[in-house]
């Protein structure tokens, strides 16, 4: 089963609030229990006030999840666009915390969407 989260943002999202969103995330994904690790599946997790990323431990892993307070569009757009695919692994509750962490840090500034194929 397939599920990947979508979520479109400005180039730069407001410094403060994204920092604010990283402590938050940081705290409930701990508090959750999701094991968690780096970008590729070892290693820790990162929760600055500029940057989030991580992604499930192990065989348990699939791609990132990352976040940072300015990303640039490869075409110059003044939006981006990224998702992350989680299969459904455990530290799919983890993305969507993130996700949902920053929509009500960011309101209007992020759009997100997520679909699950059977």
């Amino acid at each position: 089963m397939g599920r990947t989260h979508y979520w479109r943002r400005p180039t730069e999202l407001p410094t403060d609030r994204f920092a604010a969103a990283a402590k938050d995330i940081h705290r409930v994904v701990r508090s959750a229990g999701v094991p968690l690790a780096g970008f590729e599946g070892t290693g820790e997790p990162v929760f600055t006030d500029n940057s989030v990323a991580f992604n499930g431990v192990g065989n348990a892993r699939c791609e990132p999840f990352k976040v940072h307070d300015t990303e640039f569009d490869r075409h110059g757009r003044p939006e981006t666009f990224s998702f992350c695919k989680t299969e459904g692994l455990p530290y799919d509750l983890a993305v969507k915390a993130a996700l949902v962490i920053l929509k009500e840090h960011l309101g209007d500034s992020i759009k997100v969407m997520s679909d699950e194929l059977a």
